[in-house]
């Protein structure tokens, strides 16, 4: 996206840093002037060439890669070494910037092999820094941390550290991404004493930036707007109202992505009126497709106008990048709209012009959004002929972020087309690209795919179950009108169930692991579903009326409540615990009350303030019943306590089974659902290393008589 957000906007600062450090001081204007002049083979018409490439090339590649061949070629003719290895360097950069990074690499390679043997061991550091950015492009860390690190020992050995100050910023990048935000943190403190070494004002005022953006995705948003705001005061001595814009931009897309978009727009407005008083065409540009982005969000026709604006500025500034970008938004929009030709139109526009520049990210990002336009209008030949294509430029370039959307897509065409178990491989597939990413706004096709291909056949047993409820009851008056309320019953829950499969097959959009989704369709899976119908049958055969009307009103409720909670991210104690008595209920009914069962919540806990994820305890319950019971045949016990300790949240749950042996632990036996809930857990706590206690209980001879499994539970409180 043409946009001047915190890692783009970075990257542009870097390469005017390096560009700047190496252009030997000529200008650029004067260099396209003069090199009509000068048509002899010497050094003066190299330096000219590259520097006419320069100017050129982020507006036409593939000329400015004509004339960096040029001059490498004149340079190998003069056998001036130097020269050779800058036209290198830079064609490297111009395929970088063409997103072809695995060229850039082996150019970056063959410059530094020239600047080895000239032993210039700053222009050595720049080279690994170069490569070590393109394998950041290319999302491969461990490489490019092995060349930047390189980078790093090159550049202090050479006592020009500001190499290092840039190679240690994309270290501190690269554990960003990674989630290792103390490592994150280091090599950015050690950036800053660089760049306090060196006296580099404005290599803090980057920095800063960076910091900003890593307390940002911590949630620490007090500290994200003191960086940013350090930022601007170091901006405010230079007069720089550029810098001061760009974290104006910064801050607005902060509370864009709090969904404060009231502040964030107030921000970017005022960003956008000092780039436009600066007539700074691109940053006016990055400024109008946040504000259309966010007006796009609310579903504000405004955003149309604003994207419209901004196309015609790019138009007329030449801009063919921007051109393609605002294209694609305003195809975006019109998708979001439902005008699907319009939307069609305008993609086909960006990626016309995306081939012409050779932008082959962008061209796949493309790609992805014709397919599920194609998807959207239920053409599935087309949307399958778009999606290979697409993921093909990005398996090419190793573009893990479009592999990723092209996995989901690629399962959601299949599903679509009912080959299940293609749906499947790829929703696997996506699970594993995508493993380590939780977003909000998405659901978790996988489990919905899963079910239907793996429990179709059980699902199917229990509709027939019920279709002969009719037979199965004598004819009395007084069993028919029960017979006649718990069909009805079971008629609203399998209704209920149907809601349940077409919420999954609905309001899928660019589907990332989200866990809560799966679990919550796990606890509900067809075999429970189908004994429960089972037991409430025999109870309606045995003229138990009271009892069965009694269970099918808690099974129906506890179907409702995992309904109604499946899109929450947080509910009340309060709620977790009637969730959980309905459920163990719903067991003892099923285990031919083989147990009794005990909640305890501590009184002095305020159930209705306290807010945690739904269904985090249930996995373990369903294994203290399933698992740690399984001898017993009478007399069981399962005791379910939440207690406050030092201001944190604990779930015990306790049996009075066989226990764990000395063999084996709750992992041997874990259930799908128990699986997800650790990840979960990991997830909400942000601690990887997040355990689960299991212990045997202990008796005063020494013996086992039960087992425990304890963990502390994430937690809000409100007042």
């Amino acid at each position: 996206m043409f946009t001047i957000k915190s890692s783009q906007f970075i990257k542009r600062i870097f390469l005017i840093l390096f560009l700047a450090n190496l252009s030997n001081g000529f200008s650029q204007n004067k260099a396209v002037d003069s090199l009509q002049t000068y048509t002899k083979k010497d050094t003066i018409r190299v330096k000219l060439l590259n520097a006419a490439a320069l100017k050129i090339m982020r507006t036409d590649a593939d000329k400015a890669l004509q004339l960096y061949k040029e001059s490498e070629q004149l340079s190998e003719a003069l056998q001036y070494k130097k020269g050779k290895a800058y036209s290198l360097l830079m064609s490297g950069r111009t395929y970088s910037g063409k997103g072809d990074y695995q060229t850039a690499i082996s150019y970056f390679k063959n410059s530094m092999e020239v600047y080895e043997d000239l032993k210039i061991k700053v222009s050595v550091a720049n080279c690994n820094l170069n490569i070590g950015m393109a394998y950041y492009d290319l999302t491969d860390y461990p490489k490019a941390l092995e060349y930047l690190k390189t980078a790093t020992e090159l550049s202090e050995q050479s006592g020009k550290l500001k190499v290092a100050s840039n190679a240690l910023m994309i270290i501190a990048m690269i554990h960003n991404t990674q989630g290792d935000y103390d490592k994150s943190l280091d090599y950015y403190k050690k950036t800053i004493v660089i760049d306090e070494k060196l006296g580099d004002r404005k290599g803090l005022a980057i920095t800063y930036i960076n910091l900003a953006n890593l307390y940002k995705q911590q949630n620490q948003p007090t500290l994200a707007l003191e960086y940013y705001n350090k930022s601007i005061e170091i901006s405010k001595q230079f007069n720089d109202e550029y810098s001061i814009a760009s974290n104006l931009n910064n801050i607005g897309t902060m509370y864009q992505e709090m969904e404060n978009n009231k502040v964030a727009l107030s921000y970017l407005y005022k960003s956008l009126a000092i780039f436009e008083k600066l007539k700074k065409e691109k940053q006016v540009m990055g400024c109008l497709s946040n504000i259309g982005i966010i007006l796009m969000t609310e579903k504000n026709p405004k955003a149309l106008a604003i994207f419209k604006k901004g196309l015609k500025l790019s138009q007329e500034a030449n801009e063919t990048f921007a051109v393609a970008f605002f294209n694609n938004n305003i195809g975006a929009y019109y998708f979001m709209v439902e005008n699907y030709d319009e939307s069609l139109r305008h993609y086909e526009k960006a990626i016309k012009t995306y081939k012409q520049i050779g932008a082959q990210r962008e061209l796949s990002n493309s790609y992805l959004n014709m397919g599920r336009i194609y998807f959207a209008k239920k053409e599935y030949d087309k949307a399958m002929q778009f999606a290979k294509e697409g993921s093909d430029i990005a398996n090419e370039l190793k573009l893990l972020s479009l592999q990723t959307d092209y996995s989901l897509l690629f399962s959601k065409i299949y599903y679509a087309i009912k080959e299940y178990k293609l749906a499947y491989e790829s929703g696997q597939e996506h699970k594993e690209l995508n493993d380590s990413l939780y977003k909000k706004e998405t659901f978790d096709k996988l489990a919905e795919i899963k079910y239907e291909y793996a429990y179709k056949d059980t699902l199917t047993t229990a509709k027939k179950s019920v279709n002969t409820l009719k037979k199965t009851v004598a004819v009395s008056q007084l069993q028919k009108k029960w017979l006649i309320a718990g069909f009805i019953g079971l008629l609203i829950v399998l209704g209920f169930l149907v809601a349940l499969l077409k919420i999954r097959r609905v309001k899928m959009q660019n589907q990332q692991l989200l866990l809560e989704q799966k679990l919550l369709i796990t606890q509900m899976n067809p075999h429970f579903i189908f004994n429960s119908i089972q037991n409430i049958r025999s109870l309606i055969n045995n003229r138990q009326n009271d009892e069965a009307v009694n269970y099918l009103g808690k099974f129906s409720k506890l179907t409702r409540q995992i309904l109604e909670h499946s899109n929450q991210n947080y509910i009340s104690l309060a709620e977790e615990v009637e969730m959980l008595e309905n459920y163990l209920t719903i067991q003892q009914l099923l285990y031919e009350n083989k147990f009794i069962f005990n909640i305890r919540i501590e009184d002095s806990m305020d159930t209705e303030s306290i807010f945690l994820p739904p269904m985090l305890a249930q996995p373990y319950i369903e294994n203290a019943i399933k698992h740690g019971l399984s001898n017993t045949t009478e007399n069981g016990k399962i005791d379910v306590h939440y207690y406050l300790k030092d201001e944190k949240l604990y779930f015990e749950v306790t049996d009075n089974g066989k226990g764990f042996g000395s063999d084996e632990k709750v992992s041997n036996h874990k259930s799908l659902a128990m699986t997800i809930t650790k990840e979960r857990l990991t997830f909400y706590t942000k601690n990887k290393d997040f355990v689960v206690q299991t212990n045997n209980v202990i008796a005063s001879d020494g013996s086992i008589e039960g087992a425990k499994v304890a963990f502390e539970v994430p937690y809000i409180y409100e007042s």
